[in-house]
């Protein structure tokens, strides 16, 4: 494992921590989710002692929504439900003085996007996947994409309905599912889209996923070396590239993938 990945997370994690109280309510946890562009949120109190963390996928496992046509955000109902009633108090956490590494491992081992940076126990900040790309970037890691794309990709054709691309989303237990027509990937259906797609009418839900598909997915050659791969989901806030050969779909890589590059023995140097 090279030297880049034992500088101390510190030095590049998000210390703008995205956090709400144990009382805020869940439709306010959501607003926060999706004003602040985040898939979870820290629970903490006044103090920054960390009590629990609660992401889009609870609130998407345990939330009732329903239309309010007078608010751009669907409103979650009971109002009286809180943070506290449904975060995961089991948190994965990494001290600000601990390598990348061990940060990019504590992710891959438990399967998550991010985790709690702390100092003597209380919140500090956060190191995610997307400043795992940061570091590849910045290390100029020449991998290429097909070393830790994920295959084969979970799809929905995009045709299909936008209530098939919901249960099929639901089925998988995903954070999002590539939309093809065809070989060819034309956009992504995530669970931002379904949180927004559940409360639409029946009639419209029969309409093709086409019509409510996300565009933030990159697409590039299964041979482009991973510091290009994370330069392009960087400067675009992609959070997800689809690795593509002769313009059909090979695989897909988040920023969970780019964290398994520090566990990779031949990832430490640059081609030369």
């Amino acid at each position: 494992m090279g030297d880049q990945f034992s500088t101390p997370v510190r030095e590049y994690m998000s210390k703008s921590l995205v956090a709400v109280r144990p009382d805020t309510t869940l439709h306010d946890v959501l607003e926060t989710l999706r004003s602040r562009d985040v898939s979870s949120v820290a629970v903490t109190e006044e103090d920054g002692a960390l009590r629990g963390i609660v992401s889009m996928t609870d609130l998407l496992k345990v939330a009732e929504i329903r239309h309010d046509s007078t608010r751009e955000l669907p409103r979650i109902t009971p109002p009286g439900r809180v943070a506290s009633d449904i975060m995961k108090t089991s948190v994965v956490t990494v001290d600000e003085a601990e390598s990348v590494a061990v940060a990019a491992s504590r992710m891959i081992e438990s399967r998550i996007h991010r985790v709690i940076v702390t100092r003597r126990g209380h919140a500090v900040g956060v190191f995610s996947t997307r400043d795992m790309m940061r570091v590849v970037l910045f290390h100029h890691i020449e991998t290429p994409l097909s070393e830790i794309m994920t295959t084969p990709v979970e799809t929905v054709e995009v045709g299909d309905s936008i209530d098939e691309a919901i249960a099929r989303l639901t089925e998988t237990n995903l954070r999002g599912l590539v939309v093809v027509d065809g070989d060819f990937p034309v956009g992504v259906f995530t669970q931002t889209e379904a949180l927004t797609s559940r409360v639409l009418p029946v009639a419209v839900r029969r309409m093709p996923v086409e019509e409510v598909m996300s565009y933030e997915a990159v697409s590039l050659d299964v041979k482009t070396p991973l510091y290009r791969v994370a330069g392009q989901a960087v400067a675009t806030r992609a959070r997800r590239v689809l690795a593509v050969e002769m313009g059909k779909l090979k695989g897909i890589v988040t920023g969970f993938d780019l964290a398994r590059i520090a566990m990779l023995p031949d990832s430490s140097s640059p081609a030369t």
